[in-house]
């Protein structure tokens, strides 16, 4: 048996196919610079102020969206993007990030996705207090 035979037959699928799959929600990344080139791609700061121990960061602004993480009370994070009673936000990510890596503290040319290198989600804008913008 040839070496192109051998490598044919370690290719093959083994074992029954796979069960069908519940389809996934999909993840709504926040858009940046909607205000325009003239001012910060993301246009304020706050911080998380539920009384309760941490908030939790939805992957699309639905409370039924998946949970993406958890913040703590008091963490800051960017205003993007508003969606009715939702924030959509970025904020840095780990100990060795601060709200200054998130790179949207300046203007950008045209609205966009937010692509990074911080996190991003979406939380419910009563459990946030403005800071600055």
């Amino acid at each position: 048996m040839g070496l192109l035979p051998a490598i044919l037959l370690t290719a093959q699928v083994i074992g029954p196919p796979a069960p069908p799959t519940e389809p996934v929600g999909e993840v709504r990344v926040p858009m940046i610079g909607r205000e325009g080139p003239g001012v910060d791609a993301c246009g304020g700061i706050a911080r998380i102020a539920t009384y309760d121990e941490e908030e939790p960061v939805r992957e699309r602004p639905d409370p039924e969206a998946p949970e993406a993480e958890k913040l703590p009370h008091k963490a800051l994070v960017w205003l993007c993007e508003a969606d009715g009673e939702w924030q959509g936000i970025v904020y840095p990510s780990g100990e060795f990030q601060d709200l200054g890596d998130c790179r949207v503290s300046s203007p950008v040319p045209e609205s966009r996705l937010y692509d990074g290198p911080c996190r991003h989600g979406w939380v419910l804008a009563e459990n946030l207090e403005l800071v600055v913008g």
